[in-house]
């Protein structure tokens, strides 16, 4: 999968944001993958002189976009992957799983505070979230969902026996 062509060969691409590529293509040759400091790959760019030509566009490693095949044939679909491991990752992620209403109210004072009413002022739940709710459905879900296997030993068996 290859990035178009952006930048100065097309500076009207959709990519582009500000006179720059909003995905930072064209990247960098690299001779190895490594780590940067926002805890995302570099992933390896050899400049081995290889040129793929389509559409009068001139395509080399830097315009390669990082996919997985198993994800491709899986899904049969265009899907870019990128490998995240920083806790800023995490944390964002799971600002979206376990989001709340959208809304906070706060007030900072020295004397008795009304709980109720500090609690029932800053509860805001828009139309989509108020159906989600009534149906019952689940606000999210984890996956895989992780389950206790036993663990059996040589020679120590569960064995279960049932009356009839």
């Amino acid at each position: 999968m290859l990035h178009s062509p952006c930048g100065v060969d097309n500076p009207q691409a959709k990519c582009m944001v500000n006179g720059k590529c909003s995905k930072r293509f064209p990247k960098e040759y690299k001779e190895r993958t490594d780590w940067a400091e926002d805890s995302y790959l570099l992933y390896a760019r050899p400049d081995n002189g290889l040129v793929f030509e389509h559409n009068r566009a001139r395509f080399t490693n830097q315009y390669v976009v990082s996919y997985c095949p198993q994800l491709l044939l899986f899904f049969d679909c265009h899907l870019n992957v990128e490998i995240s491991a920083g806790l800023g990752t995490v944390k964002y992620l799971s600002k979206y799983i376990y989001k709340g209403p959208d809304r906070v109210t706060m007030e900072i004072s020295g004397g008795m505070q009304d709980e109720i009413k500090a609690h029932l002022d800053g509860w805001f739940i828009g139309p989509t979230e108020a159906c989600w709710k009534i149906f019952e459905f689940n606000m999210h879900r984890e996956s895989p969902a992780v389950q206790c296997l036993p663990i059996y030993l040589p020679n120590e068996h569960y064995v279960n026996f049932h009356a009839h």
